[in-house]
């Protein structure tokens, strides 16, 4: 049997989505080795001990372990810096695979700290060495004024020994090559995947109900890290607009912010929390814009089919798992023209595009969207047929190529 071996260093894919520094990484890892498994690979992920678990060894489902190792005890749970600790984590790795004689094909890698790791183990075990960035430090710098060196460098050297790269989208593949130097030939473009059967329309008016939601209010919903990078303050801003604009606006509408774990003292002190908090109360929109902390994965397609608009304003996304999986649930999408999300929507068929941090521009086309129930269905339906061509059921099947391919 074909054996692989997943480094996800920064999480465990099993980590609930949206809390702390989790997303749609994990969301990712914990789907591509569930469709691998029913292509008959036997999976192993490797990662870090988390609050969420207190085995070692978790079986999820007849092919897949995903094995937790405890890597230091004064981390910061928000934003752990792991390089201190790739050697540890490496060394526990290496021991298992030699304790446990395990034959693997394959070692995949998810973002630049297991990327380090997968460096190292390749040169110990001689095994064809795959990595995937998923979000790249000289993009943050440059969209989002986040300056990190020494990940950028880190990214370098994973670039120079992977065997081979796989990028979300034909823009990512043109920065690696650019800002990094990769070899186009090692490159290889395969879109993340959405689960369709789990993705899809549920009735609107049946969703709300289920989430105790008004039936008489326009629901702009938002999904993802509460994060500078995600672009809230300019949709507050948008909707500030709309209220200044139009008198009976604020009695109408609700906006839905779903990420962190608001239950938890620590996501109310986030910076970033604090900042839009202010902005709600300088703006007065406490009564319309709403923290409602992270949602199981499974209950997202109830709220983004009870959503009239999804808002994703990024000022980048490598890619948009969050917009994809609402495309996906024929929702209406208004996103930001950054990174992936261009590669996603074609403005006016299957979404709607802005551009990053334009909140007057966001505003007129929220306006419209929210407006327009007719256009609205149309370009959910064109989204679910748009995600439907990116089912993990076929990118999984790209990505076993990639890995025969190296056999």
């Amino acid at each position: 049997m074909r054996r692989l071996a997943v480094i996800s260093f920064w999480n465990c894919p099993l980590q609930r989505p949206g809390v702390l520094s989790t997303g749609g990484l994990e969301i990712y890892v914990l789907h591509f080795i569930l469709f691998l498994a029913k292509l008959g690979w036997k999976v192993d992920v490797f990662t870090r001990f988390h609050p969420d678990t207190e085995k070692e060894i978790l079986e999820i489902g007849e092919n897949i372990r995903v094995i937790h190792f405890h890597i230091g005890t004064k981390l910061n749970i928000a934003k752990p810096d792991l390089f201190g600790y790739v050697d540890d984590f490496s060394d526990k790795i290496g021991k298992f695979i030699k304790k446990e004689n395990i034959p693997y094909s394959v070692i995949h890698s998810h973002y630049y700290f297991s990327g380090l790791v997968g460096i190292k183990l390749k040169k110990i075990f001689s095994i064809p060495f795959i990595h995937t960035f998923h979000t790249l430090g000289m993009m943050k710098k440059i969209y989002g004024g986040e300056i990190n060196q020494k990940r950028i460098e880190a990214e370098k050297k994973i670039v120079k020994e992977a065997d081979k790269i796989v990028a979300s989208t034909d823009f990512e593949k043109d920065e690696l090559i650019k800002h990094y130097y990769a070899e186009s030939e090692k490159v290889m473009v395969i879109p993340p995947g959405v689960d369709t059967k789990q993705f899809h329309h549920v009735n609107t008016r049946m969703a709300r109900n289920k989430l105790s939601l008004p039936s008489d209010k326009k629901i702009i919903l938002f999904v993802g890290r509460i994060d500078p990078i995600k672009g809230i303050a300019s949709l507050i801003s948008a909707i500030h607009i709309l209220t200044e604009k139009y008198s009976d606006f604020k009695n109408n509408f609700r906006v839905l912010l779903i990420g962190g774990d608001h239950k938890q003292k620590y996501f109310w002190e986030n910076e970033e929390v604090v900042k839009i908090r202010k902005m709600l109360m300088e703006k007065d929109l406490e009564c319309c814009i709403k923290f409602i902390g992270a949602k199981p994965h499974n209950m997202l397609p109830l709220y983004y089919s009870a959503a009239d608009v999804v808002v994703l304003p990024s000022l980048y996304e490598s890619f948009g798992l969050v917009v994809l999986e609402a495309m996906a649930s024929e929702a209406a999408v208004l996103a930001s023209k950054v990174g992936g999300l261009k590669f996603l929507i074609n403005d006016g068929e299957n979404g709607h595009l802005f551009e990053s941090q334009n909140s007057e521009e966001m505003a007129e086309k929220l306006w419209k969207l929210l407006h327009d129930k007719s256009c609205r269905k149309k370009i959910g339906e064109n989204a679910r047929k748009y995600a439907k061509n990116l089912s993990w059921d076929k990118q999984a099947k790209k990505i076993e190529s990639l890995y025969e391919s190296l056999l």
